[in-house]
């Protein structure tokens, strides 16, 4: 029997279409918090970020299931941040995906990671700089996703990355990550990558970064995002900016 962890992707287009109305800014950024689920103290901040602010949940950690729950009721949304084979292989996650699994173990493996992290809207990679450049175990995993009604964000670890492409060619609704925050803690190295994130929002029209729940980082956003709109620039959801992506992905999101 299929089992959805999600709202699935008509659901979802639903549910924007009867969302209020938000003012068109000249730009709008979209932000994920990965890594979330390890440390208590530490992850916890995130949740105190603006709720358009989407968080991706490693699972089958100790705060797994109960950071599904506090974003559900903050109306928060969420991702699984799945582990995946990286080229060095090394500080890797407990029940990763592996380039050496075959198409049954990979649906196994998906499948617990998700019960794990219960009703996700989709995952993203962690690490899996290996993984994503493999065509077939990078279709495996799409078509699950796509049976089942999720998305991908690609979080591009590597440029010879093949996961967004064949997302698409699944017709899984689909993004790459555009912009890292965090890679440096220092701040001004932080107010950089922020301000190339609202770069290319202007220049595109909408972009995406991928932050992590250190102290310096969740800081530097709680003083930083309430002035967007001095910017001319919108903070909207992970699932608003899927359905910006152009005719494809809205095709994907509404007609599957």
């Amino acid at each position: 029997m299929m089992v959805r962890f999600s709202l699935g992707i008509f659901s979802l287009a639903v549910a924007l279409l009867w969302a209020p109305a938000m003012p068109v800014k000249s730009a709008q950024i979209a932000i994920i918090i990965d890594d979330v689920g390890n440390n208590r103290l530490r992850d916890a901040a995130a949740f105190a970020l603006p709720k358009n602010v989407a968080v991706s949940i490693l699972p089958h950690k100790s705060m797994s299931q109960k950071y599904a729950v506090l974003a559900q009721e903050q109306q928060r949304e969420f991702l699984l941040h799945m582990p995946m084979e990286s080229m060095a292989g090394i500080k890797q996650e407990p029940n990763v995906l592996l380039a050496s699994m075959n198409d049954k173990t990979i649906v196994q493996t998906l499948n617990a990671a998700f019960a794990s992290v219960p009703n996700a809207l989709g995952m993203n990679n962690h690490m899996g700089s290996r993984l994503t450049q493999l065509e077939h175990p990078m279709r495996t995993t799409m078509n699950y996703l796509y049976k089942h009604g999720l998305v991908f964000i690609d979080s591009r670890t590597t440029v010879l990355t093949q996961a967004e492409t064949i997302a698409k060619q699944r017709h899984v609704p689909t993004m790459r990550r555009h912009v890292f925050l965090d890679n440096d803690l220092a701040v001004e190295k932080i107010d950089r990558q922020f301000n190339l994130l609202l770069r290319k929002a202007r220049k595109y029209g909408r972009s995406l970064a991928i932050g992590h729940p250190h102290r310096q980082t969740i800081a530097y956003l709680q003083q930083r995002l309430p002035k967007l709109a001095d910017d001319n620039v919108q903070l909207i959801s992970l699932s608003a900016m899927l359905l910006l992506q152009g005719d494809n992905a809205q095709k994907s999101v509404i007609t599957e």
